[in-house]
């Protein structure tokens, strides 16, 4: 297919995080395989705009003179305005199309969970089990303070996944652990779709639950709200409180595993939501050759 469309996403170069995020990045990894070709100019400067996953839908969404929507989720702010500019393939999940106002049938999934079909682990070490359980932190708060979370993990002997780190090598931690425990939605739908139980952890108030909610619900799971409560800005300014942080902290996760019944959707519910998103990503293609977004 020819390069004509450009992906949109929330990258380090055009919002207010500074720095890669894994769910975000994941967008490039991921659409250059499921739709090879389409975006390989990265500086075309089409009319047509390719709005990946993300918690995009919202007032803030840039007008472009062709929206197209793939699996994108609403949260953060008001709904967008939509226009007959806009083509709606799918949301990230039921409660996203019902803020839009869309046919519920829209709210198949998140389309970060099409990794299960497009992940490979190369070489069979990398296939094994190596991590009993791995932490995967909120990237803002791993920004703001990666040493606290460096030794929360070794307190707690857990892998640290570090969610500013290539999109492959997360990849790689989370398939190579029995269990995460998530504070990154992204990372949380890519172990489901990876096939490895995993538990959701809230460590910033500011996260809205109607996210976690709206792509729990796409999988037929519920989304249990563990709020880890931290005291980052008493450890900015007094350092040696860290320490007692580090601790209460720990404590919280360790009875969070001992408590929980780790989350995994049901295979058939996760390959109903893949097969419908590979249909809506053959709708798109003949959109596409057929010059619709021309």
């Amino acid at each position: 297919m020819k390069s004509d469309m450009r992906l949109y996403y929330s990258n380090k170069n055009r919002s207010y995080v500074p720095f890669g995020n894994f769910g975000d990045e994941l967008n490039q990894w991921l659409w250059n395989r499921v739709l090879p070709g389409v975006f390989d100019n990265p500086e075309n400067n089409s009319d047509a705009v390719f709005v990946g996953f993300g918690t995009l839908l919202n007032e803030n969404l840039p007008k472009f003179k062709q929206t197209i929507i793939f699996g994108t989720g609403h949260g953060f702010s008001k709904p967008p305005k939509i226009d007959d500019t806009w083509k709606i393939y799918c949301v990230r999940g039921p409660l996203t199309a019902k803020v839009l106002d869309l046919s519920p049938d829209l709210g198949i999934a998140d389309p970060a969970i099409l990794v299960n079909r497009f992940y490979r682990s190369e070489g069979s070490e990398e296939l094994k089990k190596i991590h009993k359980v791995s932490l995967i932190p909120y990237a803002w708060e791993m920004e703001s303070s990666p040493e606290t979370f460096i030794q929360l993990c070794r307190k707690l002997d857990y892998f640290c996944i570090d969610p500013r780190w290539p999109v492959e090598k997360v990849m790689q931690g989370i398939s190579q652990s029995d269990l995460v425990i998530s504070a990154a939605m992204h990372g949380a739908i890519v172990a489901d779709a990876l096939r490895v139980p995993w538990i959701p952890l809230k460590s910033n108030a500011a996260i809205p639950d109607f996210k976690w909610t709206d792509f729990c619900q796409s999988l037929e799971l519920d989304y249990r709200v563990n709020r880890m409560y931290r005291f980052s800005r008493i450890s900015q300014v007094l350092p040696s409180f860290r320490g007692i942080e580090i601790e209460l902290m720990a404590a919280f996760i360790r009875r969070l595993v001992q408590q929980s019944t780790p989350q995994l959707s049901r295979e058939d519910v996760l390959n109903s939501r893949l097969d419908r998103l590979e249909e809506k990503i053959e709708e798109f293609k003949r959109d596409f050759e057929q010059g619709k977004f021309a």
